[in-house]
């Protein structure tokens, strides 16, 4: 009788609220011979039954949503405040199976909605304060025994408890950190160890990174391969803060440090470190055993997100990072690798000489040569331009799109297509049809790693597309004998475009900087028909300079 009754009506039913017949009794027997299989969802995942209570009873609004998809039946209040319509979940119904063991039921919904009748209702049973926000202040708010073991977790703690989270983004809901800034921040953290070589790093389709544990046939404690962990706890467990630490080798460990997890440094209560006293000084002789700024300034924006995640998740509340309380002072002359070229840039005899050389050494470092030409052409950053897919080259409306995730200011940009992009492009088509190259036809990616072959089961993880450009750089200079890295082609081409547009701020729109002082914040400050008018404008001087109007092979 309920199976054809609730068809009957639920084929008239333009939305979820069933018509007033389709009611069942606020009891556990009713909700239990409610079969889910004997409903008529339609095209709908769930419906909704009210429950036959009398007109002033505080069990007015509630009612069952039944899901087809996960099968389960959950208790809702529907109720007005302040002339809105509000729902709030009150939770999933679960029989009563032994005195261990209430579940959730009709008697545990009856008094708990009970007390929400007698907090967020006025004399005349009107809602005056919302029941959803309420609950939800009391499962964020900490009691004083919880803040009690908090304070107690160390600095090795709360690691774990980042490396468990996923290095989330503490700004961004449901974001994480990139790649390059998780790989960067675990290496302070718990890198130069062993944990290090039983993990790989990567990123997914949207830019964020990813952490994927394997196995390390190099390392053994008796000459038999590990075995892959399967989470952060079993490795950890493996190697235990001052175990498993690389010595001074070339790759992994160059300075011989030691990571935040190993170091002593790590027993320091967190409770601690936010003291305002105490605090401060703990990080600064920390940073101490870095002797170069640059590795100084990475282990402190380490810290420094430690400490952000554990307000960000109220480990510690109603305090600011310490980290902003310590002063880093730049030195007078800074050591590095890339401060060589801080002041040097291309001229269009050097870019000219550059583009020659990529079209030479194409057919042994393929994508290679191409990526390095469209930096040079669009003065974008590499990270960026190596995760454009081909579904982002939108020809007919001649732009390239930039989403924000996979760039470095989270804004969605785009690259005009103009005469050397296209030329660019051109290239890349042509890739695919040359002899050995046929198993990159399908590939999503712009450019590709020439190990894509490898991975050819799925194309899109991010193993197949390039990433680096450091051998065919090596020889591009030794072709050219140019003075500059990689990076001087994007500040060549900033170079460029402001010396052609007149300006920096129609520069800005070209190459994607943050600001006017670094070149621009926001992306679309320009019209979209201004910017590809600037672009074509810039792209026209480069290519009449710089091409020799070279036909593809």
């Amino acid at each position: 009788m309920v199976k054809q009754h609730i068809k009957k009506q639920s084929n008239n039913l333009g939305h979820n609220n069933p018509p007033e017949v389709l009611r069942i009794e606020f009891t556990n027997t009713a909700i239990d011979k409610l079969k889910i299989d004997d409903l008529d969802f339609g095209n709908k995942r769930y419906i909704e039954i009210p429950f036959v209570v009398s007109k002033g009873s505080h069990l007015k609004g509630l009612y069952l949503r039944v899901s087809i998809t996960t099968k389960s039946k959950e208790f809702f209040l529907r109720y007005w405040l302040k002339g809105l319509n509000h729902k709030h979940s009150l939770g999933v119904y679960k029989p009563y199976r032994n005195p261990n063991d209430l579940g959730f039921t009709c008697i545990q919904v009856n008094k708990k909605q009970y007390d929400l009748w007698n907090e967020h209702t006025n004399d005349k049973g009107l809602y005056t304060t919302s029941p959803k926000v309420a609950d939800k202040i009391k499962e964020t708010k900490i009691t004083d025994h919880q803040i009690e073991i908090l304070d107690s977790l160390t600095l090795r703690d709360i690691i774990m408890l980042i490396c468990e989270a996923g290095f989330p983004k503490y700004a961004i809901e449901g974001a994480f950190l990139s790649r390059i800034h998780l790989a960067s921040i675990f290496k302070f953290l718990a890198g130069y160890n062993w944990r290090a070589k039983h993990i790989r790093i990567g990123d997914d389709t949207k830019g964020m990174g990813t952490i994927t544990f394997k196995v390390n046939p190099n390392f053994s404690r008796f000459n038999v391969k590990t075995k892959a962990p399967t989470s952060f706890k079993e490795l950890f467990k493996k190697f235990p803060s001052g175990t498993g630490i690389l010595s001074k080798e070339k790759h992994f460990n160059p300075t011989g440090s030691i990571s935040l997890y190993d170091d002593k440094f790590s027993k320091t209560m967190i409770k601690d470190l936010f003291n305002a006293e105490l605090g401060p000084p703990l990080i600064e002789a920390y940073l101490e055993k870095y002797k170069r700024y640059g590795t100084k300034r990475n282990c402190y924006h380490a810290i420094s997100y430690l400490c952000n995640f554990a307000l960000d998740k109220r480990i510690v509340l109603h305090k600011i990072n310490p980290c902003k309380l310590v002063k880093l002072k730049k030195p007078l002359d800074i050591i590095n690798l890339n401060s060589r070229y801080n002041n040097t840039s291309f001229t269009l005899e050097d870019l000219k000489k550059i583009h020659k050389a990529c079209l030479e050494i194409a057919p042994k470092f393929p994508y290679q040569a191409e990526i390095i030409m469209m930096i040079m052409v669009t003065g974008r950053r590499f990270q960026e331009t190596s995760k454009i897919t081909w579904d982002y080259v939108k020809e007919d409306e001649g732009i390239i799109e930039i989403p924000k995730h996979i760039n470095k200011i989270n804004v969605d940009q785009f690259i005009t297509i103009t005469e050397p992009v296209k030329f660019v492009l051109d290239l890349l088509k042509a890739i695919p049809d040359k002899p050995g190259m046929e198993n990159f036809k399908n590939m999503p990616w712009l450019f590709n790693s020439i190990r894509a072959r490898q991975h050819t089961a799925n194309l899109h993880s991010d193993k197949t597309r390039i990433k680096t450009i450091h051998n065919a750089w090596c020889l591009i200079r030794e072709k050219t004998g140019i003075f500059g890295s990689q990076r001087t082609l994007r500040k060549s081409f900033s170079t460029l475009a402001k010396n052609t547009l007149g300006s920096t701020g129609p520069a800005t729109n070209l190459t994607g900087h943050t600001s006017d002082k670094t070149l621009d914040r926001f992306y679309y400050k320009d019209n979209r028909s201004k910017i590809i008018k600037d672009a074509n404008t810039v792209g026209e001087v480069l290519w009449l300079n710089v091409s020799e109007q070279e036909t593809i092979q």
